[in-house]
């Protein structure tokens, strides 16, 4: 079973990986068979292939992340509130998701869901 500290040291290198535009270090936080639903009710996205083309696509504005109070982890799975901010056309956006994350026995993401509606997104 993977321990609260290493999930909480993943989502803290995912948060920075986020921050860092760095692909392949998101990319490499996944098992290989991996999902990711993004949000949640939409169709999962399978596979790293899937999942490198969702983040590429996710990136390509630079993102300002920041974690919302403590992450909560226990028996491979782990969740969290954050802040994603960017900007676009001139106009500044918030959205504030909580993520759940389910990890293997070797301590990589198979499964990823974000939990967030329109309610959570915000334009200033």
């Amino acid at each position: 079973m993977n321990t609260y500290e290493y999930m909480s040291a993943v989502v803290r290198r995912y948060v920075a990986a986020l921050n860092a535009s760095d692909l392949e270090d998101i990319v490499a936080l996944y098992a290989a068979d991996a999902t990711v639903e993004d949000p949640v009710g939409s169709e999962p996205r399978r596979g790293l292939d899937a999942i490198r083309a969702f983040y590429a696509k996710a990136l390509q504005l630079p993102l300002r992340v920041e974690l919302q109070g403590e992450v909560r982890a226990v028996a491979n799975e782990a969740a969290f509130a954050f802040t994603v901010s960017f900007e676009h056309q001139g106009r500044r956006t918030t959205i504030a998701p909580i993520d759940h994350f389910r990890f293997d026995a070797a301590g990589k993401i198979v499964s990823m869901r974000a939990l967030f509606g329109p309610q959570n997104m915000h334009q200033l």
